[in-house]
């Protein structure tokens, strides 16, 4: 028996190792099964697992499998209804039984019929063990005399080895009639059944002998087993290739994420270098102001100290005489004494401004999106007008309008410009009567005054900004592509005008509105170009050392304005660089009702026909001739760009004063003017870029990222109202390679036909010349089934002379508008172009 004891272990660990713990296991509740349900999924649950689990289900027919969320439907029955797994609970019994087998030693194996004595025999075809009387009665019996009984020991044998092939011949108790094996199966119902179900429940299908029908079906799952597997290895070849793939992207993100590293470390040395530049550059402007205020104090400290000795030493030797001296002493220095004192008590005391030591640091906060800005040094009061914090590459901006007079505004009125993206950004606002309805109309314009091509793809919030409490803020919102020829989006009718006019409404208050844009802006798209000044004006070749010049950051230049009182029209200084952009003084005489004033402007005369701008800071003087007349200064801050050049003073002081000679600014009819000038790196269509993230899939979303910049598109146009239509009918504009491209649709007249003209309109505004190779295939869309759309396709060079191609009898115009040929419904045709474009050339 000893001897046998290894074998038993390898056997049961062979028939362990075939079946795991866990399919014998209920998920839910971690216990072996325990009345084992099935659902269709083939997840197997106890029964009152699942009655509690679909308990707390709010929908009481169907719930989802607790493994794999599969919907299953709940019978009439509910969970008791659900199939019985049989094959669970036999290969659990069977598991079971081979345990307790292989745990027992021989002689103690208790007798399966009387229950009392240990089994010495055991019946091969009952598959039960016996004591030696149950043997002798077993034998006896009419029913079992047949049987094989063998002796005990062999017979264990035999079972062990039986339950290890994990497979039970006996036949499973029918649920529903007791002492009945289901040996037989329906046919119509797919499911075992006992003879009592064959007359009863089941009496009128077709069904047969279950020995019988497994053969056929043992031979169907095999078949499909072997599909299944095919399935699986293929699965299994995609599961490796993605892990593959995981891993290539987790190699291409390390990749991309050390070029992100090494290019933000290479931009970051190079503001490092800005930042060191400028801290050298604050530096040295501190030096040079405080080695000035120094040296001014060091000469008023002498001026003082030599004074004081002067004055001790008088003041010491008058007051000797006249206490000590004799009456001759006295009269005899008299005169000397009253003359030095005289003459020391006229002196003027030494003034020490008060503001000689005010010198100190302005941080100038950062914001998000700026620019490198350590700050500034300061040594005066700080100006009113002091620069705008946000820099003008940002990506959105909040900025307001006030409207003054508004029950009288009877034209457009705009906005200053806010730069968003570096381009100017502006509200405009105008009355628009439509049939019996005044309305306020308001619009977001994009005024960038460019005659290359460009585009901008931003979304807004217009708002019009309660005055009274408890009112709410008033908006709107939507998105839009800007470009040249549509470079303004907004509302028409905004609100009606007797509501913003009524002040119970709470949105006017003294007669005034007050307007605010929320923009958020993609980064522009157009051409490029490093921004130089007029290369025409002969006075930006002068200067021996040019080249720096016009890198310079700031300057200061003069410009002598001769015939002053004969001035009658604008006078411009030659041109001084600086930050490579080419800056005037502009003079002439402003009229303003009965008064006439010396008009003062700086002016950025770009001659450029890109998008730019510049940011700048200036001190325009006008510089005494006069001997003790104080030089009269203006200060302003002001960001120049295309449409908005110049910036200065309409009054800058008035023309009786300086056309005074007594005021001291006037010689010889002639003035000098001067202007310092500051100003930052001009910008254009650029913005600092690492580099960027690319990916193979294409993303779908309705503003995409660069967005103009896509090769190919298709575009929908639906056209309303057809059969009436008499005029040119164009879609709205979809960017292809940065050009805005439209479907044209209109009638066509050719001698006694009418045809539908169906063009494709590249839609580019540019002054400049500019051409571009595009194929197209033009749609009629059908809209009743089983009929085919109807296409034309077309190759053409579109440029500036000739922006639209196509087919001006596309279809005649009966056919179209015939309901029975199926492209019109409604009265609505769907146009489609589907659009390839190459990269566009601007040749001038």
């Amino acid at each position: 028996m000893e001897g046998l004891k290894p074998k038993e272990e390898t056997k049961d660990d062979s028939l362990l190792s075939k079946i795991s713990g866990d399919f014998l296991e209920c998920t839910i509740c971690l216990e072996p099964f325990k009345d084992p349900k099935v659902l269709p999924c083939l997840h197997t649950f106890c029964e009152d697992c699942l009655k509690k689990f679909v308990a707390q289900d709010k929908v009481k027919n169907k719930f989802l499998c607790p493994t794999c969320r599969t919907e299953t439907v709940l019978p009439k029955g509910g969970v008791a209804s659900l199939n019985n797994n049989f094959f669970v609970q036999s290969l659990s019994d069977t598991v079971q039984a081979h345990k307790s087998l292989v745990s027992k030693e021989d002689d103690k194996v208790p007798c399966d019929n009387c229950e009392e004595e240990g089994a010495s025999h055991g019946c091969v075809v009952c598959e039960e063990f016996l004591c030696d009387d149950c043997a002798c009665a077993h034998r006896r019996g009419k029913r079992t005399r047949s049987h094989e009984v063998i002796g005990a020991a062999e017979f264990k044998e035999q079972m062990i080895t039986k339950t290890e092939t994990l497979k039970s011949k006996s036949l499973p108790i029918c649920p529903k009639h007791d002492d009945e094996k289901m040996k037989f199966y329906c046919e119509t119902c797919k499911h075992p059944i006992c003879r009592d179900c064959t007359v009863l429940q089941h009496k009128n299908h077709k069904y047969g002998y279950l020995v019988d029908a497994v053969v056929d079906v043992r031979a169907k799952i095999k078949d499909k087993l072997k599909v299944a597997r095919q399935k699986m290895t293929k699965y299994q070849d995609k599961a490796s290739a993605v892990a593959k793939k995981q891993a290539e992207l987790d190699t291409s993100r390390k990749k991309a994420a050390d070029d992100i590293n090494a290019a933000a470390e290479e931009e970051i040395k190079y503001l490092t270098s800005l930042v060191k530049r400028r801290q050298t550059e604050l530096k040295e402007k501190l030096a040079a102001i405080t080695a000035d205020r120094s040296k001014q104090l060091s000469a008023t400290a002498d001026s003082v100290e030599s004074t004081l000795g002067c004055l001790s030493s008088t003041v010491d030797f008058s007051q000797k005489v006249v206490e000590h001296g004799s009456d001759f002493d006295v009269m005899n220095v008299y005169s000397d004494v009253t003359e030095r004192l005289e003459s020391l008590l006229k002196g003027p005391v030494p003034h020490i401004p008060g503001d000689i030591s005010h010198v100190l640091f302005d941080p100038k906060t950062r914001q998000k999106e700026k620019v490198v800005v350590l700050g500034n040094i300061v040594d005066e009061e700080t100006q009113d007008d002091e620069m705008e914090t946000e820099e003008e590459s940002r990506a959105e901006a909040t900025f307001r309008f006030t409207v003054d007079n508004f029950n009288k505004l009877d034209e457009e009125k705009i906005s200053p410009a806010r730069f968003i993206r570096n381009l100017p950004w502006k509200i405009l606002i105008q009355p628009e009567h439509n049939a019996n309805k005044k309305s306020l109309s308001v619009y977001l314009q994009c005024d960038a005054d460019s005659n290359s091509l460009w585009s901008c793809s931003a979304s807004a919030e217009l708002r019009l900004i309660p005055q009274k409490n408890g009112v709410q803020t008033y908006t709107r919102k939507f998105e839009h592509i800007f470009y040249s020829k549509e470079n303004d989006w907004g509302f028409a009718e905004f609100m009606p005008w007797q509501v913003v006019c009524d002040p119970q409404k709470g949105y006017i208050k003294d007669n005034k509105i007050i307007l605010e844009a929320y923009v958020r802006a993609d980064a522009p798209c157009g051409e490029k170009e490093t921004i130089v000044g007029n290369s025409d004006d002969e006075d930006l070749l002068k200067g021996e050392t040019e080249e720096e010049e016009q890198l310079q950051t700031e300057a200061t230049f003069r410009f002598k304005v001769e015939n002053v009182s004969k001035l009658n029209e604008e006078k411009f200084s030659p041109a001084v660089v600086i930050r490579n952009l080419p800056w005037k003084i502009v003079a002439k005489p402003e009229h303003n009702a009965n008064n006439k004033s010396l008009a003062f402007y700086l002016q950025c005369d770009a001659d450029s026909k890109r998008l730019w701008s510049c940011r700048a800071s200036a001190e325009l003087r006008l510089i005494p001739q006069k001997n003790g007349v104080q030089t009269y200064t203006r200060k302003f801050e002001h960001i120049f760009y295309s449409k908005e050049n110049d910036w200065g003073f309409a009054e800058f002081m008035p023309w009786h004063e300086v056309c005074d000679p007594q005021k001291g600014y006037i010689k010889n009819n002639t003035i000098v003017l001067e202007a310092y000038v500051r100003a930052d790196a001009p910008r254009g269509m650029k913005e600092i870029i690492l580099g960027n993230i690319f990916v193979e899939e294409i993303l779908k979303k309705k503003m995409e990222e660069e967005e103009e910049l896509q090769t190919e598109a298709t575009i929908r146009f639906t056209v309303e109202n057809f059969s009436k239509v008499k005029e040119s009918k164009f879609s709205p504009a979809v960017f292809i390679c940065n050009l805005p491209w439209k479907i044209l649709a209109k009638p066509e007249h050719n001698a006694n036909n009418k045809s539908l003209g169906f063009y494709l309109q590249c839609d580019a505004d540019s002054k400049s010349l500019w051409s571009c190779s595009a194929s197209a295939e033009l749609r009629l869309i059908p809209q009743k089934n089983g009929v085919q759309t109807y296409t034309r396709n077309l190759r053409h060079l579109f440029h500036s002379d000739e922006g639209n191609w196509g087919f001006s009898e596309f279809m005649p115009w009966h056919e179209v508008c015939d309901p029975q040929r199926g492209y019109i419904k409604d009265g609505k045709i769907i146009l489609e172009a589907h659009v390839k474009s190459g990269a566009p050339y601007i040749t001038a």
